[in-house]
């Protein structure tokens, strides 16, 4: 978006709930189980503003039966998933520097 000389850089992000807290004290602080907010949870920010990428993708469990189970609007978080598979396929270099508290690669 530009406003005279001045451009500014967006990014369209959707918000979801806190994480569930007692799944994330059972799981030693590993397991995010968030819910999304909806169309109203969309919202326009900076992008210098942003700090980390992650992705919710939809929770599941498995029965013992071996079913999937997908509940309703119920989302796992994970952190900077390309960074991680590009070092696990060789994509990214030996020689980058992978900061997994940030997302960012060096």
């Amino acid at each position: 978006m530009q406003f005279g000389d001045t451009v500014h850089s967006l990014a369209l992000v959707s918000l979801f709930s806190p994480p569930d807290l007692d799944i994330l004290k059972i799981s030693h602080q590993a397991a995010y189980i968030c819910h999304h907010g909806g169309i109203g949870a969309l919202t326009v920010v900076d992008v210098k503003t942003i700090r980390a990428v992650v992705s919710m993708v939809p929770d599941y469990r498995v029965t013992a039966e071996g079913d999937i189970v997908i509940p309703e609007n119920t989302f796992s978080l994970v952190e900077v998933p390309f960074l991680r598979l590009a070092s696990l396929c060789g994509t990214v270099s030996e020689g980058d520097d992978i900061d997994d508290s940030n997302g960012d690669v060096e």
